[in-house]
């Protein structure tokens, strides 16, 4: 009889707790079960939403263009989902079962890849694809929405390519593509065409370059005819208003915190092997250090994520790094099993019918992403508790409101899109002139820009949905306002709105 490959039962493995991990993110309402995603992915359903009803890439119905997310490609997947008016409650589940299908991808060719760089090898596949399949960020950042897990698998897959075949124009179509699901895939594309370039020394190895040069030139290209800006709206509410070195500060200080774990036993270990295994170095150990290392300066320099604390793990940025640390630990693992083996024949680890691979990875997932997971078996997955309260209050406001009725909130992503009512960013991921002010005190990514005086006082909400620390001063002595039982402001003299019913508190 046949032995089922490592491959296929780590696949088959995955599958099912990714579908385990998808349904425990699940609520119900009413009789009615819901899957949302993540905030920051639902303000990209927005968009899709808009789009697809033939709104244009639009925040708010009737105005005119703006850029509040940073992954063009991904919103128009979410758009391509909503022609087939799929309801709300289960539109998101579509987006995370295309995640669940790139993740699975995603192991396939990291595992290929390390058969690739050690093809005698019987360890460093198993080992990579093993820990690479359940590394904490990477499946939640991919199966709660957001296009992590997708530039992942086409930086890879454009990776082996680049390994295997002297095919120019089709690492050039991945890279694209990657840039294509978010601008800053660049980062890497770069690096692997920098690589191929010194690889194949010929006329066509410059192709894959000038596809991302095109691509990005393309990308800028379409931001400014069509919103108005080069960069997206997010850029300029995360990133100016702040020094350079406000950022760095704070991104070296999360890195510290959250991503040392997650990174510091693959980074050294691997290092380690390379200065020992000294005829082990090549440009592609070079090409994997460079991806790992430029995704985690990336972060430093954009200083880090809003998340990092909820997630307790390396943040989205760094995550897509990680296969090429991971990949590079299980080759220098691979050669110190050979050479332990080779040396004690009749150890342990020799003579065990299990392959080794497999317990040093559980090892290594229970240094890298035990606590998270920990945490995930306790308390399900980070920041849901607040999606899904998100996701009922926004009910409760689209039953208590007229559809002409504007809202205000902090969190832009599942209370705008389940209530479908035009709304107001008081943060400014979604409003240029917020986004272009300056920040209020300590530099913390996406929460530090806000002007209640320009955002309520001027333009009015009938309802501000949901808090935030600076709010509460602001609204003190408000006349305008008057705060309910529920914990949402209204405006007293609003004739869209159903106080008695926005005051009831059962959405929660």
């Amino acid at each position: 009889m046949n032995k089922i490959s490592p491959l296929k039962i780590i696949l088959f493995s995955a599958a099912l707790f990714y579908l385990a991990f998808i349904a425990g993110t699940s609520f119900v309402i009413r009789d009615e079960r819901y899957f949302t995603l993540v905030d920051d992915a639902m303000i990209s359903m927005r968009y899709a939403k808009n789009l697809a009803q033939g709104h244009g890439l639009v925040w708010n119905i009737g105005q005119p263009p703006v850029e509040g997310f940073t992954n063009l490609g991904w919103t128009l997947y979410m758009a391509l989902l909503h022609v087939f008016s799929l309801p709300a409650s289960k539109i998101s589940l579509a987006v995370m079962l295309t995640s669940l299908v790139v993740l699975l991808a995603n192991i396939f060719v990291v595992y290929k890849i390390s058969e690739t760089l050690l093809p005698a090898s019987k360890y460093a596949p198993t080992l990579a694809a093993l820990i690479t399949a359940f590394y904490f960020p990477l499946i939640f950042w991919s199966l709660r929405g957001m296009e992590v897990g997708l530039i992942t698998l086409l930086i890879n897959y454009a990776l082996l390519i680049s390994l295997t075949k002297n095919k120019p124009i089709f690492i050039g179509i991945l890279l694209v593509l990657a840039i294509f699901v978010r601008i800053d895939a660049a980062i890497s594309a770069i690096l692997i065409s920098l690589y191929f370039i010194a690889k194949q020394k010929t006329r066509t190895s410059a192709i894959p370059f000038l596809f991302v040069i095109l691509a990005v030139s393309a990308i800028l290209f379409f931001q400014k005819n069509y919103f108005g800006d080069l960069l997206p709206v997010t850029y300029y509410q995360k990133v100016t208003g702040f020094t350079l070195w406000q950022r760095i500060q704070h991104g070296l200080i999360v890195f510290n915190q959250f991503a040392a774990r997650d990174i510091l036993a693959l980074f050294l270990f691997s290092l380690a092997g390379i200065f020992f295994y000294k005829q082990q170095r090549s440009p592609e150990i070079l090409l994997l250090l460079g991806i790992f290392l430029a995704q985690c300066s990336y972060s430093i320099y954009v200083g880090g994520d809003y998340a990092e604390p909820e997630t307790n793990a390396a943040n989205r940025f760094i995550t897509q790094g990680m296969p090429a640390i991971i990949i590079l630990f299980s080759w220098m693992t691979s050669r110190l099993l050979v050479d332990l083996m080779t040396a004690q024949p009749q150890s342990t680890f020799a003579t065990s019918k299990v392959n080794p691979a497999i317990p040093l990875a559980i090892i290594m997932l229970l240094i890298v992403s035990g606590e998270p997971w920990f945490n995930y078996a306790i308390s399900n997955a980070p920041l849901l508790k607040a999606d899904i309260r998100r996701v009922k209050l926004a009910l409760h406001i689209k039953e208590n409101t007229a559809p002409e009725a504007v809202i205000a909130v902090h969190a832009a992503g599942q209370i705008p899109y389940y209530s479908e009512r035009a709304t107001i960013d008081l943060l400014g991921l979604n409003d240029p002139s917020v986004a272009k002010s300056e920040g209020h005190g300590e530099f913390y990514p996406g929460h530090n820009k806000w002007n209640y005086e320009y955002s309520i006082n001027q333009l009015q909400p009938d309802l501000i949905a949901d808090n935030f620390s600076p709010l509460s001063a602001f609204m003190r002595g408000n006349e305008q306002y008057q705060l309910l039982d529920s914990d949402i402001y209204i405006r007293t003299n609003s004739t869209l709105i159903d106080v008695e019913g926005l005051s009831s508190k059962n959405y929660r």
